[in-house]
């Protein structure tokens, strides 16, 4: 009698576990954006799949251009984001700390178009470094000022021996916005990322350097785009830290194991593109999407080797990226 006593209660007690955890409230988080991209391929899907709700997150999700998104974080208005590690970078620098806490890329993919009668101009530069030089006196859309397209262009510029910054005119246009300012003459090119340069491809643009073609693979690994949480976020809410990052998570897995599926779920999302363009975009992205969240310690030091310039100090570079990072969120049994 005793044991059929004790057997019911503590089936009782199981389902009074269960009630509770289905009554509980969900975490809440704020995720900002830095642009509409298949970069944050992870993230549409970890919402429009319901990921980040059966995690036991309610993720509000919003966008605002470029660095501002990690400025949401560093200024208290934002939990997440998801963007380059040498932005976060450059933030510490200046005392403004974040960590990053899962690795979600790390192979550069942007690309620059240029239009076609600039190509043809500039037709005798063939290798990626020539391509890269020939950029000096162009006018370059970008989508924010010291976003990762700026730091790319940056980049290439030092491997090109010419100044971005100051041998390149830059203006600074929304990406949906960049093809239409090709096509009316405002710009001689744009630097971002699929599928907003394959769609002025079909439009008669040239791909002039491609990050997915193989240009410049020295870039890599770098710390492309990473998931970072405000500072201090984790330490006092490190559960809704690892639901964030299990949701994603799963987010990666079907990119790479159910293709089909993923993009289904991304057309809702880009239903106004060509779905022929999406899907391009999506086999790009995917080939180089990982199947799990990554540490990022060597990312984050090879970020600082190619990514910052001989105006920075590289050793003390890499110890600041030492403390904006933990891999404790990715580590299986940690």
């Amino acid at each position: 009698m005793f044991t059929k006593f004790l057997r019911n209660a503590a089936i009782g007690a199981v389902v009074a576990a269960i009630a509770a955890g289905a009554g509980a409230q969900p975490a809440k988080a704020k995720l900002v954006l830095p642009a509409v991209s298949i970069l944050f391929a992870p993230v549409y899907i970890a919402e429009d799949a319901g990921y980040f709700k059966e995690a036991g997150v309610d993720v509000e999700v919003s966008q605002l251009a470029g660095p501002a998104a990690l400025n949401a974080l560093i200024g208290g208005s934002g939990d997440f984001t998801t963007i380059a590690g040498l932005i976060q970078l450059r933030a510490a620098q200046r005392g403004q700390k974040t960590l990053a806490i899962a690795g979600l890329q790390e192979n550069a993919t942007t690309e620059i178009v240029l239009s076609a009668a600039t190509a043809e101009r500039l037709a005798a530069a063939r290798t990626p470094v020539e391509k890269a030089r020939a950029l000096k006196g162009l006018t370059l859309a970008v989508d924010a000022a010291n976003g990762l397209p700026h730091a790319y262009l940056r980049f290439l510029g030092r491997q090109a021996g010419i100044d971005a910054d100051r041998e390149i005119r830059l203006v600074f246009i929304a990406p949906p916005g960049m093809d239409a300012a090709l096509q009316k003459k405002e710009v001689d090119g744009f630097v971002f990322s699929s599928p907003f340069t394959l769609e002025a491809v079909r439009r008669g643009a040239q791909l002039w350097i491609s990050g997915p073609r193989g240009d410049f693979p020295e870039v890599n690994p770098t710390t492309y785009n990473v998931l970072v949480a405000r500072d201090g976020y984790c330490a006092t809410a490190a559960a809704t830290c690892r639901s964030m990052v299990a949701a994603l998570n799963r987010s990666l897995a079907l990119i790479t194991s159910d293709p089909p599926k993923a993009l289904a779920l991304l057309t809702r999302r880009f239903e106004k593109m060509d779905p022929e363009l999406l899907k391009q975009a999506f086999e790009s992205f995917q080939r180089n999407t990982p199947a799990r969240a990554m540490p990022m310690g060597k990312a984050f030091e090879h970020t600082v080797d190619v990514m910052f310039g001989p105006q920075d100090d590289k050793a003390a570079l890499k110890a600041t990226a030492k403390t904006v990072y933990t891999d404790e969120f990715v580590t299986p049994g940690k």
